[in-house]
């Protein structure tokens, strides 16, 4: 299996109280608040990744994930409080933004830890 991280920068004003649809291959796995990031296990391979609010959403980033390591993905607005209307009308599919990021090998997850056994 490989992973996928997909952040979000915080923004002052722009959507900060909606969250963005995350699809994989066409297929909704959750939903990014600002300021957050969510985590999608997927199998190895090459995926389609986008992002949807409301009508507007992202271009869809392809990106191929090798068994066994993580991808990052960072998103936010596209639209500034100047060109909000510009993207909201005829910019739907771009009023996101979603760009590959890092990539590296997984790791073990420290937030479960093995209990040591005492002898």
């Amino acid at each position: 299996m490989a992973e996928l991280i997909i952040r979000r920068c915080a923004a002052a004003w722009q959507d900060r109280m909606r969250d963005y649809r995350v699809l994989v291959d066409g297929s909704e796995r959750g939903r990014i608040g600002n300021g957050s990031e969510i985590r999608v296990t997927v199998a190895a391979g090459r995926h389609r990744v986008q992002l949807k609010i409301d009508w507007c959403g992202s271009p869809a980033v392809d990106i191929d994930v090798e068994e066994g390591m993580v991808q990052v993905l960072d998103c936010g607005p596209n639209a500034t409080p100047l060109t909000l209307m510009y993207y909201v009308f005829l910019r739907v599919g771009r009023y996101l933004k979603l760009q590959a990021g890092a990539r590296y090998p997984a790791s073990p997850d420290l937030r479960d830890p093995v209990p040591l056994r005492v002898a």
